[in-house]
This record gives structure tokens, C-alpha cells and sequence, in this order.
């Protein structure tokens, strides 16, 4: 029988390369949803936050698919930032403290600080999700989850699939390193 675990300590051995897929992104993306990121990715610098967008986003990326469905995970307070992101640009807030999530609607109409850019909502997603990077804990089964914040790393453990493990970083000096710790990429 091979555990879940003996996989783990498996992959966990490898040596992690470092591979950006910043031109991937560059060209697969519009130019308002590449700034969104990036100005999502500069706030979470700023407080010190490491920020991702992870699963689906990253695999379709890869197969040159479009997917704008971005789920974004936070190592640090994923409601802060998005209360950052809304103080900053508008839109409004709608978060769970228990879980540590949050979702940013934006507003009808955004102006990036960098450029001067402005867009509307044609342009953008109606809203970003936010997530604590956490690990979770159930009391007994169909019980809600325990939560505890975690390391991107731990937080990307407990996914049902390797491709839904990939996560690109997107904070400034980061921007669009890919994070493979479970092998998405090759079984991709």
C-alpha cells in the first residue's frame, strides 16, 4: 500500500527548480487582468504578504487555455489584503473571518496607480478570491473544517490533484515564478 505520506516524502526530496512563466502570462493575458494581478501582487508586497494565483488558472495557463477564474492564496491575512486592494481601488469586501477568506468585488470601473491605466468592467472579473494559505483539520466527518494558517507549501498539500497543486507567485519580486512542489508540471 503507498500512503498519501510515502508520496509526500517522495516529492518532498526533489530539488525544486526555479521556472517563470512571466512571458506566458504576459502574452495569454489581457493587458487590465496582467495589471490586476500585478497591483494585487504589489499590495501583498507591500504588507509583506507572499500572494499566488493556484490551481486551474496555473494548468490551463500552461495548455494555453483560457481560464479566468483566479483563485488567489495569501501567506498572511487574506482579509486584510483584500480590504487593502479595496481601500486603494473601491469595490467592497465580502469576507469569512473563520476560514480566512475573503472576496473582492471590484468596482464598475478601475484605475491602476503604475500607468494610469483605467478599465472597465468589460475589461475585469466581477471579483477575486482570497484565501489564508491554511491547513485544515475536521473534528469528525461532515463537520466544518478547522482552520489554521499555514505555509503556501502546506496549503498546496492538501489539494485532491498534483495539476491543482501549481502556483505561480505574483508578488513584485517574484512575479510569475512557477511553484511545483507535487509534480503538476510533469504530470501535465
Amino acid at each position: 500500500i503507498v500512503t498519501r505520506t510515502d508520496l509526500i516524502k517522495l516529492w518532498g526530496g526533489a530539488a525544486q527548480r526555479v521556472e517563470s512563466l512571466a512571458a506566458v502570462m504576459a502574452d495569454a493575458l489581457s493587458e487590465p487582468q496582467l495589471d490586476l494581478l500585478k497591483e494585487a501582487g504589489a499590495a501583498a508586497g507591500e504588507l509583506g504578504f507572499p500572494l499566488y494565483v493556484v490551481g486551474g488558472f496555473v494548468r490551463d495557463l500552461l495548455l494555453g487555455r483560457p481560464n479566468f477564474d483566479m483563485d488567489l492564496v495569501v501567506e498572511g491575512d487574506a482579509i486584510r489584503l483584500a480590504q487593502t486592494l479595496t481601500a486603494r481601488l473601491g469595490g467592497r469586501v465580502r469576507s469569512h473571518r473563520r476560514f480566512g477568506t475573503a472576496k473582492w468585488i471590484l468596482p464598475e470601473a478601475l484605475a491602476f496607480s503604475e500607468g494610469g491605466a483605467a478599465y472597465g468592467r468589460e475589461d475585469l472579473p466581477e471579483s477575486l478570491d482570497f484565501v489564508t494559505a491554511r491547513t485544515e483539520f475536521y473534528e469528525h466527518p461532515t463537520a466544518l473544517p478547522t482552520v489554521e494558517r499555514s505555509s503556501i507549501k502546506q496549503d498546496l498539500h492538501r489539494r485532491d490533484f498534483t495539476l491543482n497543486t501549481l502556483a505561480l507567485r505574483l508578488t513584485p519580486e517574484h512575479w510569475g515564478e512557477l511553484l511545483d512542489f507535487y509534480g503538476g508540471r510533469k504530470d501535465l
